[in-house]
């Protein structure tokens, strides 16, 4: 019977974790930049603030995977897929190139400075994998695990969760136009001729389906309008509760295997 008791415990304890680790996030947060008055210049990202939190354990892209990006043409226009871009009078880790390699692509993206971006022409399409310098895991502060800046707020990008090998996992999930909010800063790249308004929205690991990755595969195609971009993760490490269950578990599979001991002896 007391064995019985602690099943229950246990069970409602796992039950109550996993109740308040699927808490709401919001994908509205405020990106606190380093200034928003000269769109050529560097624009770095000092912290976020979201849900009343303000933080900066950020992880960066590390490294990238070009699966398919449109081969850049010279005319009538330019139709290549991504390439990278920046401010121009920005700094940045390369100089850009409009057939960059999977390690420029990650060099671009893996910095606070979101003058730095990913520039992808109206009819061009990609398919890259990128990953994270950690993993990222789900916790329970109620704050969103992917921050995504798109120069224009035209365009869309599609996300979806990859593991350290590179396989999909969880949902594929479009981001697009309406999913964005001026971010309260503007940018002008080599790209264009003028300033355009800076568009963000977070992403929870929730609408990707997934309580962890590694990494994101990211689509577009003709039809998104050629998605110029940045994005950023924040760093996770399990919570206590989070250890808390995994102990709980441990406990109960050991409770378990003891029952089955003894009624083996018996």
């Amino acid at each position: 019977m007391k064995t019985k008791n602690l099943y229950i415990t246990v069970g409602l304890l796992v039950s109550t974790i996993l109740t308040t680790a699927n808490s709401a996030q919001a994908a509205i947060f405020t990106s606190n930049v380093s200034q928003n008055t000269n769109p050529k210049a560097n624009i770095f990202l000092n912290s976020i603030t979201q849900n009343g939190k303000t933080f900066s354990n950020f992880s960066y892209v590390n490294s990238a995977n070009i699966l398919f990006n449109t081969p850049r043409t010279i005319k009538p226009v330019n139709e290549g897929g991504a390439s990278t871009d920046k401010g121009d009078n920005a700094n940045a880790p390369l100089p850009t190139n409009e057939e960059p390699t999977g390690a420029e692509i990650a060099a671009y993206l893996g910095n606070n400075n979101l003058n730095n971006i990913i520039d992808t022409e109206d009819t061009g399409s990609f398919e890259i994998d990128i990953f994270f310098e950690h993993k990222i895991i789900k916790d329970n502060s109620g704050l969103d695990n992917i921050f995504y800046w798109e120069r224009g707020q035209n365009s869309s990008i599609g996300i979806q969760a990859i593991d350290h090998l590179g396989n999909t996992i969880g949902n594929f999930i479009t981001i697009t136009k309406n999913d964005l909010t001026y971010a309260n800063f503007d940018i002008n790249t080599k790209e264009i001729s003028s300033a355009q308004p800076v568009g963000s929205v977070g992403i929870s690991l929730d609408a990707l389906g997934v309580t962890s990755l590694s990494g994101l595969k990211l689509t577009a195609h003709g039809s998104y309008h050629g998605p110029d971009f940045k994005l950023i993760a924040r760093k996770t490490t399990p919570e206590p509760t989070t250890v808390l269950g995994l102990g709980a578990v441990a406990t109960l599979a050991f409770l378990r295997r003891r029952q089955f001991k003894f009624n083996s002896v018996k």
